[in-house]
């Protein structure tokens, strides 16, 4: 319950800085607000990233198990993100999460998974910075964040 509540208020106060220092809000019809990072958010990501718990070193030299794409990171992107009205064909900012090809092709605007690199990948900053999945959904869960930041720094391989 702490933890949550933690959690939440992290996540206001990161909204709160958002809108306060003139974030990039594009409303996409889907109901959502959708807000890209462009650039380096520096201290905002890591303190989030910090107070998640989150690591952006070698998992398996770290002793953590190597994620796979199929096994773990297409369960998570399948439930969570690409949903109807949500990161699928025709979605927000072309942005198509539901198989590996289309997350590999990115967004209008480019990657937004740079193997070897999750710190730089985009899909990692919008759900370490809270703003994917979109409130009023529940964010991911640290441990499914973690499969997804092991995977990317491992080469984002279709396995």
């Amino acid at each position: 319950m702490v933890y949550r509540m933690k959690i939440g208020m992290l996540l206001l106060f990161i909204a709160g800085v958002m809108f306060g220092c003139g974030g990039d809000d594009t409303e996409t019809g889907d109901g959502h607000d959708h807000d890209h990072v462009h650039g380096d958010e520096g201290d905002d990501f890591d303190t989030a990233a910090s107070n998640l718990g989150l690591m952006f070193d070698d998992p398996v030299a770290a002793g953590r198990p190597s994620p796979s794409f199929g096994a773990d990171i297409s369960p998570i992107l399948t439930s969570r993100c690409a949903t109807a009205g949500c990161h699928v064909a025709g979605g927000p900012h072309g942005v198509d999460l539901s198989t590996y090809d289309t997350l590999s092709a990115g967004s209008d605007d480019g990657a937004i998974v740079i193997a070897g690199n999750a710190r730089e990948s985009e899909v990692v900053k919008q759900i370490v910075q809270g703003r994917m999945p979109p409130p009023p959904a529940e964010p991911l869960e640290a441990a499914q964040t973690q499969l997804i930041i092991d995977w990317i720094n491992e080469g984002a391989e279709n396995n």
